[in-house]
Protein backbone atom coordinates (compact mmCIF):
# COMPACT_ATOMS: atom_id res chain seq x y z
CA UNK A 1 0.00 0.00 0.00
CA UNK A 2 1.03 3.36 -0.52
CA UNK A 3 0.86 5.86 2.15
CA UNK A 4 0.32 9.47 1.13
CA UNK A 5 0.98 11.92 3.74
CA UNK A 6 -1.42 15.10 5.25
CA UNK A 7 0.48 17.78 3.34
CA UNK A 8 0.57 15.31 0.37
CA UNK A 9 -3.21 15.08 0.07
CA UNK A 10 -3.84 18.53 0.92
CA UNK A 11 -1.71 19.31 -2.36
CA UNK A 12 -3.42 17.07 -4.20
CA UNK A 13 -6.80 17.92 -3.03
CA UNK A 14 -6.65 21.74 -3.93
CA UNK A 15 -7.61 23.39 -6.93
CA UNK A 16 -5.38 25.46 -9.07
CA UNK A 17 -2.34 23.82 -7.71
CA UNK A 18 0.70 24.62 -10.29
CA UNK A 19 4.47 23.87 -10.97
CA UNK A 20 6.20 26.22 -8.79
CA UNK A 21 10.48 25.88 -9.68
CA UNK A 22 10.43 21.82 -9.83
CA UNK A 23 7.81 21.07 -7.86
CA UNK A 24 4.00 20.96 -7.16
CA UNK A 25 2.89 24.10 -5.69
CA UNK A 26 -0.64 25.09 -3.98
CA UNK A 27 -2.20 27.92 -2.12
CA UNK A 28 -3.29 25.90 0.95
CA UNK A 29 -3.69 27.50 4.46
CA UNK A 30 -0.12 28.16 6.86
CA UNK A 31 -1.76 26.22 9.47
CA UNK A 32 -1.39 22.95 7.11
CA UNK A 33 2.40 23.62 6.35
CA UNK A 34 4.74 21.07 7.38
CA UNK A 35 7.04 22.18 9.99
CA UNK A 36 9.74 24.18 7.82
CA UNK A 37 12.79 26.92 9.07
CA UNK A 38 13.69 29.68 6.47
CA UNK A 39 17.42 31.54 6.19
CA UNK A 40 19.49 33.52 4.69
CA UNK A 41 23.00 33.22 3.69
CA UNK A 42 25.77 35.48 2.68
CA UNK A 43 27.00 35.01 -0.77
CA UNK A 44 30.74 36.75 -0.24
CA UNK A 45 31.03 39.23 2.98
CA UNK A 46 29.51 43.08 2.66
CA UNK A 47 31.15 45.33 0.55
CA UNK A 48 31.17 49.25 1.47
CA UNK A 49 33.21 52.46 1.59
CA UNK A 50 32.43 56.03 1.50
CA UNK A 51 30.49 55.90 -1.66
CA UNK A 52 28.38 52.77 -1.49
CA UNK A 53 27.08 49.20 -0.16
CA UNK A 54 26.29 46.09 -1.63
CA UNK A 55 24.69 42.58 0.09
CA UNK A 56 24.66 39.63 -1.81
CA UNK A 57 22.29 37.08 0.19
CA UNK A 58 20.83 33.62 -0.44
CA UNK A 59 17.74 31.90 0.92
CA UNK A 60 17.17 28.00 1.81
CA UNK A 61 13.54 26.29 3.23
CA UNK A 62 14.12 23.13 4.53
CA UNK A 63 10.58 21.51 5.48
CA UNK A 64 9.49 17.98 6.75
CA UNK A 65 7.69 17.29 4.26
CA UNK A 66 6.99 18.83 0.58
CA UNK A 67 6.58 22.40 1.14
CA UNK A 68 3.39 23.85 -1.19
CA UNK A 69 4.46 27.70 -0.90
CA UNK A 70 6.35 28.26 -4.91
CA UNK A 71 8.18 31.42 -3.65
CA UNK A 72 9.72 33.68 -0.67
CA UNK A 73 8.32 37.28 -0.60
CA UNK A 74 10.58 40.52 0.77
CA UNK A 75 8.64 43.64 2.27
CA UNK A 76 11.92 46.00 2.38
CA UNK A 77 11.54 49.26 4.22
CA UNK A 78 13.83 52.29 3.82
CA UNK A 79 14.50 55.31 5.59
CA UNK A 80 17.65 57.81 4.43
CA UNK A 81 18.10 61.07 6.34
CA UNK A 82 20.52 63.53 5.32
CA UNK A 83 21.72 65.89 7.97
CA UNK A 84 23.06 69.31 6.74
CA UNK A 85 25.57 71.30 8.67
CA UNK A 86 23.27 74.27 9.08
CA UNK A 87 21.24 71.35 11.22
CA UNK A 88 18.34 70.39 8.20
CA UNK A 89 17.31 67.36 7.71
CA UNK A 90 15.84 65.55 4.50
CA UNK A 91 14.16 62.46 4.76
CA UNK A 92 13.76 60.05 2.22
CA UNK A 93 11.59 56.57 2.60
CA UNK A 94 10.47 53.48 0.61
CA UNK A 95 8.83 50.56 0.43
CA UNK A 96 9.18 47.50 -1.94
CA UNK A 97 7.37 44.56 -2.02
CA UNK A 98 9.01 41.11 -4.33
CA UNK A 99 9.39 37.92 -4.49
CA UNK A 100 11.67 35.19 -5.42
CA UNK A 101 10.74 31.74 -6.69
CA UNK A 102 12.02 28.95 -4.24
CA UNK A 103 13.30 25.23 -6.38
CA UNK A 104 13.38 22.04 -4.82
CA UNK A 105 16.77 20.36 -4.40
CA UNK A 106 16.26 17.68 -3.03
CA UNK A 107 16.07 16.32 0.62
CA UNK A 108 19.12 16.34 3.10
CA UNK A 109 20.38 13.55 5.75
CA UNK A 110 17.42 14.42 8.03
CA UNK A 111 14.69 13.57 5.77
CA UNK A 112 14.32 17.17 5.11
CA UNK A 113 12.77 18.59 1.72
CA UNK A 114 15.52 21.82 0.87
CA UNK A 115 14.33 24.56 -1.46
CA UNK A 116 16.45 27.39 -2.32
CA UNK A 117 16.58 30.11 -5.08
CA UNK A 118 17.57 28.94 -8.84
CA UNK A 119 21.25 28.51 -9.43
CA UNK A 120 22.87 31.56 -9.84
CA UNK A 121 20.06 33.71 -8.80
CA UNK A 122 21.13 35.66 -5.83
CA UNK A 123 19.28 38.92 -3.64
CA UNK A 124 21.29 42.16 -4.26
CA UNK A 125 20.83 44.83 -2.14
CA UNK A 126 22.74 47.93 -3.26
CA UNK A 127 23.51 51.82 -3.08
CA UNK A 128 26.35 54.17 -5.05
CA UNK A 129 26.66 57.42 -4.98
CA UNK A 130 26.87 59.11 -2.43
CA UNK A 131 30.28 60.73 -2.90
CA UNK A 132 28.47 62.60 -5.06
CA UNK A 133 26.07 64.36 -2.18
CA UNK A 134 27.18 68.47 -1.78
CA UNK A 135 29.31 69.96 0.58
CA UNK A 136 26.31 71.51 2.63
CA UNK A 137 25.96 67.52 3.70
CA UNK A 138 27.32 66.84 7.28
CA UNK A 139 25.71 62.71 7.71
CA UNK A 140 23.94 60.25 6.58
CA UNK A 141 21.83 57.59 7.79
CA UNK A 142 20.45 54.48 5.77
CA UNK A 143 18.40 51.98 7.45
CA UNK A 144 17.21 49.27 5.22
CA UNK A 145 14.60 46.83 7.02
CA UNK A 146 13.46 43.49 5.40
CA UNK A 147 11.03 41.17 6.67
CA UNK A 148 10.88 37.76 4.23
CA UNK A 149 8.67 35.07 4.61
CA UNK A 150 7.29 31.64 2.38
CA UNK A 151 4.25 32.69 0.33
CA UNK A 152 2.14 30.89 -2.77
CA UNK A 153 2.51 33.68 -5.51
CA UNK A 154 0.69 33.76 -8.84
CA UNK A 155 0.68 36.44 -11.78
CA UNK A 156 3.96 38.13 -11.56
CA UNK A 157 6.52 39.25 -14.63
CA UNK A 158 9.14 37.61 -13.59
CA UNK A 159 12.88 37.64 -14.42
CA UNK A 160 13.62 33.94 -15.96
CA UNK A 161 15.05 32.87 -12.68
CA UNK A 162 12.20 34.18 -10.56
CA UNK A 163 12.71 37.68 -9.78
CA UNK A 164 9.84 40.14 -9.71
CA UNK A 165 8.36 43.02 -8.07
CA UNK A 166 4.60 43.12 -6.11
CA UNK A 167 2.17 45.96 -6.01
CA UNK A 168 1.83 45.02 -2.46
CA UNK A 169 2.09 41.96 0.27
CA UNK A 170 -1.11 40.51 0.76
CA UNK A 171 -3.03 42.01 2.82
CA UNK A 172 -2.39 46.09 1.58
CA UNK A 173 -0.37 46.95 4.43
CA UNK A 174 2.84 47.65 2.22
CA UNK A 175 2.83 48.67 -0.88
CA UNK A 176 5.75 49.14 -3.86
CA UNK A 177 6.41 52.75 -3.94
CA UNK A 178 10.15 53.42 -5.54
CA UNK A 179 12.23 56.16 -7.54
CA UNK A 180 12.56 55.42 -11.08
CA UNK A 181 16.25 54.98 -10.02
CA UNK A 182 15.36 51.87 -7.93
CA UNK A 183 16.13 48.65 -9.50
CA UNK A 184 15.83 50.64 -12.71
CA UNK A 185 16.97 47.83 -15.17
CA UNK A 186 13.80 45.58 -13.61
CA UNK A 187 11.64 48.52 -13.54
CA UNK A 188 11.93 49.13 -17.32
CA UNK A 189 11.96 45.42 -18.71
CA UNK A 190 9.21 44.18 -15.76
CA UNK A 191 5.80 45.38 -14.74
CA UNK A 192 5.17 45.35 -11.04
CA UNK A 193 2.17 42.72 -10.97
CA UNK A 194 1.35 39.83 -9.35
CA UNK A 195 -0.83 38.20 -6.29
CA UNK A 196 0.34 36.85 -3.37
CA UNK A 197 -2.49 34.23 -2.82
CA UNK A 198 -1.74 32.76 0.33
CA UNK A 199 1.68 33.46 2.75
CA UNK A 200 3.13 32.43 6.35
CA UNK A 201 4.04 36.16 7.62
CA UNK A 202 2.65 35.37 10.86
CA UNK A 203 5.81 33.78 11.12
CA UNK A 204 8.20 36.08 8.87
CA UNK A 205 11.88 36.74 10.36
CA UNK A 206 14.02 39.87 9.62
CA UNK A 207 17.52 41.17 8.63
CA UNK A 208 18.40 44.86 8.39
CA UNK A 209 21.51 47.07 6.78
CA UNK A 210 22.68 49.92 8.87
CA UNK A 211 24.95 52.89 6.48
CA UNK A 212 26.19 55.66 8.52
CA UNK A 213 27.99 58.33 6.55
CA UNK A 214 29.76 61.47 7.28
CA UNK A 215 31.87 64.13 7.30
CA UNK A 216 34.79 65.26 9.47
CA UNK A 217 35.04 69.46 9.91
CA UNK A 218 38.56 69.36 8.53
CA UNK A 219 38.49 66.24 6.50
CA UNK A 220 39.35 65.61 2.84
CA UNK A 221 37.20 62.69 2.48
CA UNK A 222 34.28 61.40 4.26
CA UNK A 223 33.74 58.34 6.44
CA UNK A 224 31.31 55.71 6.60
CA UNK A 225 30.27 52.63 8.86
CA UNK A 226 28.37 49.85 7.56
CA UNK A 227 26.84 46.58 9.59
CA UNK A 228 24.43 43.98 8.21
CA UNK A 229 22.67 41.93 10.86
CA UNK A 230 20.26 38.60 10.18
CA UNK A 231 17.80 37.84 12.36
CA UNK A 232 17.12 40.92 13.91
CA UNK A 233 15.91 44.67 13.09
CA UNK A 234 17.69 47.98 13.88
CA UNK A 235 17.97 49.15 17.87
CA UNK A 236 18.06 52.95 16.70
CA UNK A 237 14.65 52.41 14.50
CA UNK A 238 13.69 55.98 13.48
CA UNK A 239 9.73 56.70 14.19
CA UNK A 240 8.79 56.20 10.51
CA UNK A 241 10.23 53.14 10.10
CA UNK A 242 9.34 51.51 13.22
CA UNK A 243 5.53 52.88 12.53
CA UNK A 244 5.76 51.29 9.45
CA UNK A 245 7.16 47.72 10.49
CA UNK A 246 4.65 47.63 12.64
CA UNK A 247 1.42 49.18 11.21
CA UNK A 248 2.02 49.16 7.07
CA UNK A 249 2.09 52.21 5.52
CA UNK A 250 0.27 52.80 2.13
CA UNK A 251 2.46 55.27 0.50
CA UNK A 252 6.06 56.44 0.69
CA UNK A 253 7.27 59.92 0.94
CA UNK A 254 10.30 61.07 -2.03
CA UNK A 255 11.29 63.54 0.55
CA UNK A 256 11.24 66.72 2.80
Amino acid sequence: MIKLSIATLLLLAVGGCATGGNYLAAPVEPGVLPPYTVGIELRGEPEWDEDHYEVSLGFELRARDEFAYNSIVQEIVQEVVYERFDGRKIRETLTLVETFRLHRFGTDDKGEVVYRLPSFQRDRHFERGYLSVGPMIKQIDVWRVVRFYPAYVEGTDSTHLGFAHLPQNRDGSIVTNIPENFNETHQKNYDTRGLIVQCDRANAKWYHMRYHWWREPNGTRPLAVFTFKRYERPADEPEWLAHTLEHGVRQANAGE
